[in-house]
């Protein structure tokens, strides 16, 4: 195939990827001077993966902020059935996440092969590929919601009951979709930039788009704009933050990589749906590991028991800052294993579960401490000295750091299967072992659940897959 036309200049394609613009924040943080290739390669990796655990932060701590300031004040200004609906249309959508079926991240694992086999054609059917796909998808699921829009129910759907929820539940929920749907196939430049170890970049484009909801919230309100307007403005700006960066990465970053249909090509996105169905099993599972517990508590417990949950929850997910930095690992494997890089692919194992663990236990005890105090000013409750509920929420943000670093050794297409027959396992097991211990009306024993599902199950054998991984390749290459 063709692609002279498009590729970058020959230094550009064998190089590591600085792309126009994008080294200024690498070249603040170590001299380049005296360093050969591999450790040039290792030092770029390790600072990327730093770069981009610090913007995710950042990125996180916008959004904290966004919500302290738009919670009481959209509160407020909908009332209680505008918000509820409001709140309620945003947990229903959320579930369209997993409609583009795993491609994106299907497409993040092809571009750091891509990357670290110089291979400038295949990045560019990677991307090629990627995109159309999810624009296929999107138009899909708009043309299926608008053909059985017209039938549904939407004001009984939601449980409105005042006549202006009513009125506004439906263009609230197109504006919300339309968001949504426009969202997938332009969200392919972060998946790129995922892909290429720029993490850091995406991240400080989703803050500016945060800000600018943030901003949009303010107006709204002051103007007097009723819920639609205020769903386009939450929703919208995202889309336009994303968009403008798809603009500046494929027509002056990487113009080489902008899609073009003409670099479609069917086996190489049967490919890419095959590893991200692979990923969309996976988003399924973690569903299980992670969102599971309010129904389960729901269901066996009642709604009083899922409020003091979720706050003790929501305490504790402040600490999951490990993976945080795991998750920037994930393309750097891939790359340096596709290099055939394996002595930095089986230190950066070792480091990783080290960097985890010391993390998690630290965020831990600091919440373990600050958990009474907290617990009082958020909810008025005193949940009086340590007990097991909260020792186990510390054990869960340790092991959400450790399932954060076997992701990224993992996810990898040559282990990925194995990796998910124990990743499932351990979901399937945790659920079982949630849901019996809410029959028995312990509110601790959901917690625990997870931590000894996984505990079991997920482990020892996960780290043992993660080094012969590595090994397995580095001997079938030899």
């Amino acid at each position: 195939m063709e692609v002279a036309c498009s590729c970058p200049p020959r230094a550009v394609a064998s190089s590591l990827p600085r792309a126009r613009g994008m080294g200024l924040l690498e070249d603040l943080f170590s001299p380049r001077a005296g360093l050969d290739a591999a450790s040039l390669r290792s030092l770029t990796r390790y600072r990327r993966a730093a770069l981009s655990g610090c913007t995710s932060i950042l990125a996180k701590v916008v959004v904290l902020v966004t919500t302290i300031v738009s919670v009481p004040l959209t509160y407020r200004y909908l009332g209680a059935d505008r918000y509820g609906l409001w709140m309620t249309i945003t947990s229903f959508v959320l579930f369209l996440g997993f409609a583009d079926l795993g491609v994106g991240n299907g497409l993040v694992a092809g571009i750091s092969e891509a990357n670290g086999r110089d291979d400038v054609a295949q990045a560019q059917r990677q991307v090629s590929c990627g995109f159309f796909m999810l624009l296929f998808l999107a138009c899909a699921i708009g043309l299926l919601l608008a053909a059985i829009f017209p039938f549904l129910h939407l004001a009984r759907f939601y449980g409105t009951t005042t006549a202006l929820a009513t009125r506004e539940a439906g263009p609230a929920t197109v504006a919300l979709i339309l968001c949504t749907v426009l969202s997938m196939p332009l969200g392919t430049v972060l998946r790129v930039q995922l892909g290429y170890q720029q993490g850091y970049i995406s991240d400080l484009w989703n803050a500016g788009g945060n800000a600018l909801a943030l901003a949009g919230i303010i107006v709204a309100t002051h103007l007097g704009g009723g819920l639609p307007i205020l769903v386009c403005a939450v929703a919208g700006a995202p889309v336009l933050i994303t968009t403008a960066n798809w603009l500046v990465q494929f027509f002056y970053v990487r113009p080489w990589l902008r899609p073009r249909f003409e670099l479609f090509e069917s086996k190489v996105a049967m490919q890419m749906a095959a590893v991200g169905g692979l990923f969309f099993v996976q988003q399924c599972f973690g569903l299980i590991y992670y969102v599971s517990d309010n129904i389960v508590i729901a269901r066996c417990m009642g709604a009083a028991a899922v409020a003091h949950y979720a706050v003790l929850q929501r305490i504790f997910s402040i600490g999951l800052v490990a993976q945080y930095f795991m998750v920037p690992l994930w393309p750097a494997i891939g790359e340096a294993v596709a290099r055939r890089d394996f002595a930095w692919a089986h230190k950066i194992i070792r480091r990783a579960i080290v960097v985890s663990l010391c993390l998690g236990t630290m965020c831990a005890i600091s919440l373990l401490a600050a958990s009474r105090y907290l617990m009082k000013h958020w909810s008025g409750v005193d949940v009086g000295s340590l007990d097991s509920l909260r020792i186990g929420f510390a054990l869960w943000v340790v092991l959400v750091g450790y399932i954060a670093a076997m992701n990224a050794v993992l996810n990898q297409p040559g282990v990925m299967r194995r990796h998910l027959v124990l990743f499932g396992g351990a979901a399937l097991a945790s659920l079982g072992l949630k849901i019996a211990f809410a029959r028995h009306g312990s509110l601790a024993g959901v917690v625990w659940g997870t931590v000894i599902g996984y505990g079991v199950v997920y482990i020892v054998p996960a780290t043992m897959l993660a080094f012969r991984s590595v090994s397995q390749q580095q001997g079938a290459g030899a």
